[in-house]
């Protein structure tokens, strides 16, 4: 069965791949193509897996070789989809855990490189959350809903206040400024981790993902400013550390947060 999973987490990955590769220009999905060319991809090659097989990763037109995320997110959706059988109980635990993985692999792989969090993606995936934790006799639709309702009252707050400290800069500054510390996608994100972990666990899981951001944008200022090439203002998606966030309170629980408080 684990190697059935696999299977099923590395067609997810192709899946996601597909989508990465088309939602973010058209905002629809079309099937695998060369980003290079255009070229559709025969059917075989739709996996970067099988194309590197097949032909070296080579697109059959423009002999451009094929992306190393397209392969890393295969071998995460087949490895991840493995390691989460292991961790499920039940299929009861597997498929929601399955589906909300693969939601935010979609999600992260678009705004590391587009820095793009899509309301397409967003608002169904929220219906489809929202319904994991109705069902889920731990959180029910109370918590489920509580937890997504704070988690967009929360980044909603920081947004406006991102847009407030934008706009006080750039005026200091005498120049535009198109950059904002949060996009409204980073609000909606929240909202589906809310709903994913529900009410308290969405504190600690925000907080651990604030966190994350802020210790690796340090990394990042550090390593710029002895490489000079660091410049102020320097955006980086944000996304992916509140995803990190989420994961880690979904399957070790709001272990921390609730030391704090008692419980």
């Amino acid at each position: 069965m684990i190697f059935i999973a696999g299977i099923l987490g590395w067609l997810l990955g192709v899946s996601i791949n597909a989508i990465s590769d088309s939602l973010p220009y058209s905002r629809r999905v079309s099937p695998p193509h060369c980003l290079a060319c255009g070229a559709p991809r025969a059917l075989p090659a739709w996996s970067s897996l099988v194309l590197l097989g097949l032909s070296r990763g080579e697109c059959d037109y423009c002999r451009t070789r094929v992306r190393l995320r397209n392969l890393v997110v295969e071998v995460t959706g087949a490895i991840g989809s493995m390691a989460l059988w292991i961790w499920s109980a039940n299929a009861a635990d597997f498929w929601p855990a399955l589906i909300i993985c693969a939601v935010f692999l979609l999600i992260t792989v678009i705004d590391i490189e587009q820095r793009l969090i899509l309301h397409i993606v967003t608002i169904p995936a929220a219906l489809v959350f929202f319904i994991i934790g109705v069902l889920n006799p731990e959180l029910g639709w109370r918590r489920t809903l509580v937890g997504g309702v704070l988690g967009f009252g929360i980044f909603f707050l920081l947004y406006v206040l991102g847009g407030v400290f934008a706009r006080w800069t750039s005026a200091r500054r005498g120049m535009d400024n198109d950059e904002v510390a949060l996009g409204f996608g980073d609000v909606t994100l929240s909202t589906l981790i809310g709903l994913v972990v529900g009410f308290p666990a969405v504190i600690e899981a925000l907080l651990r993902g604030i966190i994350y951001a802020g210790v690796i944008s340090i990394v990042i200022i550090v390593v710029m400013l002895v490489r000079r090439r660091y410049t102020t203002f320097q955006p980086i998606p944000y996304g992916p550390f509140l995803i990190l966030g989420s994961l880690w309170v979904y399957f070790q629980g709001w272990t921390t947060l609730g030391r704090l408080l008692g419980m």
